[in-house]
């Protein structure tokens, strides 16, 4: 088996937001090497799929860089990217047959975004024997690559059963008994497939209140102008990502600044995927936001006993409550609390997302609290 190191020239990457991919850095191309370096090395890390050359990219990073300790994998990858290496797809095939499957204990977070599964994932993340990653981008190729019509879902599941399981890796200071992955809210258009391929995984899904969660969105994102004109211009390919945006679109004002309709269809994207696996029996514990942080004892205590993790591990978990989960990141509470909406401001967004709300035949409020949600008798 063959990989071929990428020797890294620079990282013109500007959007910290944007996808992982290899057009983030300028590299030339280095030696061959065998492919089982990967699995022998805790500090190499998969960053993202090439579905065009059939390639899975991994960084190498620092030995003393633990990449579950920050907000955000894929940006902690390429920041501190050494050097990269490509591996064929056929050698990742090939590699499943040799590493050691760490995905027994698996725990999977979905959500809507912007409603603190960063702070849960850094809950898990408390337990030494935990690893506990927080957004690693490979995932996200496999939503856009997924198609309306299934055609390419017996691929799609062979790639997402390698890459969960390349994720699931030890890292340089954890040999995990567990393994939480939280990728990015869109990422539950393909929790079928990872039902299919992790059937006894634990499934959770956290939302908030679409009224906070929308202005969030607007504090975490200065200037959505290029996020716009992309959605309108590639609503098909985007679709992929969030169901509702090709069928919504009349309803969508694309020249709205505050691009408050198109953070409500992501919001409402996600909230109907969970009705829709929820109706078809996939096992899902669905957590409120706002009840998290009422009761975090509480709520944590159940998500660990759902999840076969000690109670007595609760209270020093509980800790992360005290601290800034996305400190040191472009979406630090310091950065985003400079752009708070007037009041004016939040009167118009509020009538939006009621407005554009109304159109769903179920999910009409932005309270809305969906079916197997914990502490709810619904």
């Amino acid at each position: 088996m063959t990989a071929k190191f990428l020797n890294i020239q620079n990282k013109p990457r500007t959007n910290p937001r944007a996808l992982a991919k290899l057009e983030d850095f300028q590299y030339l191309e280095g030696e061959n090497i065998d492919s089982q370096i990967i699995i022998n090395s805790p500090n190499i890390s998969l960053y993202c799929l090439e579905p065009a050359s059939q390639q899975g990219i991994f960084v190498e990073t620092p030995l003393d860089v633990e990449i579950s300790d920050y907000p955000f994998v894929y940006n902690t990858q390429f920041e501190y990217a050494e050097r990269l290496i490509a591996v064929p797809y056929q050698d990742l095939f090939d590699l499943a047959k040799s590493i050691r499957n760490y995905t027994q204990n698996l725990i999977l977070i979905y959500s809507v975004g912007r409603c603190g599964s960063t702070l849960l994932s850094k809950v898990f993340n408390q337990l030494d024997y935990v690893l506990s990653l927080s957004e690693p981008d490979v995932f996200c190729y496999l939503v856009g690559l997924r198609t309306p019509d299934g055609s390419l879902d017996t691929q799609i599941r062979e790639l997402l059963n390698i890459c969960t399981r390349l994720t699931c890796q030890p890292t340089p200071k954890i040999k995990p008994s567990w393994c939480v992955i939280k990728p990015r809210s869109f990422c539950i258009e393909i929790a079928d497939l990872m039902y299919e391929l992790f059937p006894h995984a634990k499934v959770i899904f956290l939302y908030r209140s679409a009224a906070d969660v929308i202005p969030s969105f607007i504090r975490a994102h200065e200037d959505v102008r290029p996020l716009i004109q992309g959605l309108e211009d590639n609503l098909d390919y985007y679709s992929r990502f969030f169901p509702l945006i090709k069928s919504y679109s009349d309803f969508i004002d694309f020249s709205d600044p505050n691009a408050v309709d198109i953070y409500s269809i992501l919001w409402l994207s996600a909230m109907e995927r969970y009705l829709e696996l929820y109706q078809k029996g996939v096992p899902m514990l669905a957590l409120r936001y706002e009840d998290l942080v009422k009761s975090p004892q509480q709520m944590i205590a159940s998500i660990f006993e759902y999840c076969g993790l000690p109670n007595s591990e609760v209270t020093n978990a509980c800790k992360v409550f005290e601290q800034d989960s996305q400190g040191g990141s472009h979406l630090s509470r310091e950065r985003t609390r400079k752009h708070q909406l007037t009041e004016s401001e939040m009167i118009e967004v509020n009538q939006k997302i009621y407005r554009l709300l109304e159109k769903h035949p179920e999910i009409r409020t932005p309270d809305y609290i969906i079916p197997g949600t914990l502490g709810h008798n619904i």
